[in-house]
C-alpha cells in the first residue's frame, strides 16, 4: 500500500511493539504537544516523533504526508502572524500601504501552532505506518472496550482513505489520457475541470460501500455474541515501555505546570 495512511511491513523495534505501547505513545505526545505552546519545545517532541518514524523506518513513506502538513502549516503560521492582534509589528507585507503587518506574537503563535498540529498528525501516521489496522481494533475492543460497531467504523475509515486516493489517482489519469484538463492557473475552472473525477469517484465510493454491506450480512455480522479469535497479552517488556511513555508525559507536563514552554 503506497500511502501515507498504510501500513508498512518491516521487523523493526518499533514495529515488534505490541500496539497498546506505540498507542500510549501517541496519547503522550498528544499530551505534550497541546501542553506546550512555544517553538522550541514543540520542535523538541516533533523531532522525537520523527525520530521514532526513522527508528522504525517509515520516515520515507511519511515524505509525502509531511510535504502536504508542511504547505497547510505555512498557510496557518501566515493567518496567525497577519490576523493575530497585539505584539510588536516586525514588518507589512504591503508597506505602500501599511496594510498586513506581521508581529512578534503573531509569528511566534503562528509557528507554534504549525508545530502542534504537525506534530500530532505526524505521530498518528507513524502508529498507522508500523501497526496493522486489525492489532489497532483488537486493542481498542480488547482493552479499552470500545463497542465493536465504532470500532468497526474506524478501520472501514482508515482502509477506504489509500484506496479513495488510489481511485481519484486512476481517475485523473484516465481523463488526462482522454485529452481532459483537471489542471489550471484559474481556481474557478480548475475546481469546474475537477468534476468529471468527483462524480466517478463518489459512485464507485457509493458502490464500494454497497459491497462491504453486502460482505457484512453474510458473514452475519451483528447477528450474535462476538468472541475474539485470539487475545494478545502484553508482555513485561512492553509494560515498561507504556510506563516509561506515561512517565514521560507527566513529566513534561510538570515542566509546563512550573511555567516552561509557554508564552
Amino acid at each position: 500500500m503506497n500511502s501515507s495512511f498504510g501500513y508498512v511491513p518491516r521487523n523493526s523495534f518499533v514495529h515488534r511493539r505490541h500496539p497498546l505501547v506505540k498507542m500510549a505513545w501517541v496519547a503522550a505526545v498528544f499530551v505534550l504537544a497541546m501542553a506546550f505552546n512555544t517553538a522550541p519545545f514543540l520542535a523538541a517532541v516533533f523531532a522525537s516523533v520523527l525520530l521514532v518514524a526513522g527508528l522504525a523506518g517509515v520516515l520515507r513513506h511519511l515524505v509525502p504526508a509531511l510535504v502536504g502538513l508542511g504547505i497547510f502549516a505555512s498557510i496557518l503560521v501566515f493567518f496567525q502572524a497577519v490576523f493575530t492582534e497585539g505584539g510588536r509589528v516586525l514588518f507589512h507585507l504591503l508597506p505602500w500601504f501599511k496594510a498586513l503587518s506581521v508581529t512578534d506574537h503573531g509569528l511566534v503563535l503562528g509557528l507554534a501552532m504549525a508545530l502542534r498540529m504537525m506534530t500530532i498528525v505526524t505521530s498518528f501516521l507513524a502508529l498507522l505506518a508500523t501497526t496493522e489496522i486489525k492489532d489497532i481494533v483488537a486493542v481498542l475492543v480488547n482493552n479499552f472496550k470500545v463497542p465493536y460497531d465504532y470500532a468497526l467504523m474506524f478501520s472501514t475509515a482508515l482502509r477506504f482513505v489509500p484506496s479513495f486516493m488510489d481511485e481519484a489517482r486512476r481517475i485523473t489519469e484516465a481523463q488526462r489520457a482522454r485529452g481532459y484538463a483537471v489542471e489550471g492557473a484559474n481556481p474557478v475552472r480548475r475546481l469546474r475541470a475537477f468534476a468529471p473525477v468527483a462524480v466517478p469517484l463518489v459512485l464507485l465510493s457509493l458502490a464500494r460501500a454497497e459491497r462491504l454491506a453486502v460482505a457484512l450480512e453474510t458473514r452475519g455480522y451483528g447477528r450474535g455474541r462476538r468472541v475474539a479469535l485470539r487475545r494478545e497479552p502484553v508482555p513485561a517488556g512492553d509494560r515498561l515501555l507504556i510506563v516509561a511513555v506515561l512517565l514521560a508525559a507527566a513529566a513534561g507536563v510538570a515542566v509546563r505546570v512550573t511555567g516552561y514552554g509557554t508564552i
